[in-house]
């Protein structure tokens, strides 16, 4: 793996990871780790970490992006991601006019996640088309995604948990007792997803 060195990075070896090299071995009495496993445990807590984003339909790492949406007729436009916050000048309407944040709330109001962009009553703004009269994907939000910036206590649990099945079971100490073998050390799947670590995912599975 690339060192990563953006947002969500948390060591060296390991891009947008839910828990560090010394976590994990911090997790586990050290002696059973070989002691030249150390980019092979960084490679899987990165599978692992993106197993869990699979699993719960979202990121636990802030994203700066610009997603698109279709016209709507509604106040209400609906999120496809989380939406931790808005870019300066970064909700743009059909008519690639700025929306200001005098016009516009985030719902919900009261959690961090953000899943609508409501325009005001009091708003003289409507959600437009582009100059073509297009719907399809003409409204723009710039901004930071993902459910958080850094993952919750509880999902660094659940990585660590599923790094450690994975570990075991490349010596062959999995559930069937079948090690999965690549050149790179070992395939994490959804195999390796202990009970207490998929009750954790579960919690967070975003419904689609």
């Amino acid at each position: 793996m690339t060192s990563g060195s953006g947002i969500g990075t948390i060591a060296s070896g390991i891009t947008n990871g839910y828990a560090t090299l010394a976590e994990v071995k911090a997790y586990v009495n050290t002696d059973a780790i070989d002691a030249g496993d150390d980019a092979v445990i960084e490679d899987m807590i990165e599978m692992a970490s993106r197993l869990i984003d699979a699993e719960t339909h979202r990121t636990f790492y802030a994203r700066t992006e610009t997603r698109y949406f279709d016209y709507t007729s509604e106040r209400g436009l609906m999120l496809d991601d989380d939406l931790l916050t808005i870019s300066t000048s970064g909700l743009k309407n059909g008519d690639s006019t700025v929306i200001t944040t005098a016009d516009y709330k985030l719902f919900p109001l009261n959690l961090n996640q953000k899943s609508e962009i409501r325009l005001l009553q009091s708003s003289s703004i409507y959600w437009d088309t582009d100059g073509y009269s297009n719907t399809e994907g003409v409204i723009s939000v710039a901004g930071t995604w993902g459910y958080s910036a850094t993952a919750p206590d509880n999902i660094k649990h659940a990585c660590i948990s599923i790094v450690i099945s994975a570990y075991h079971r490349r010596y062959g100490e999995g559930v069937e007792g079948v090690a999965t073998i690549t050149a790179a050390g070992v395939v994490v799947t959804p195999k390796d997803i202990p009970a207490d670590a998929w009750g954790i995912i579960k919690s967070y599975r975003k419904r689609l």
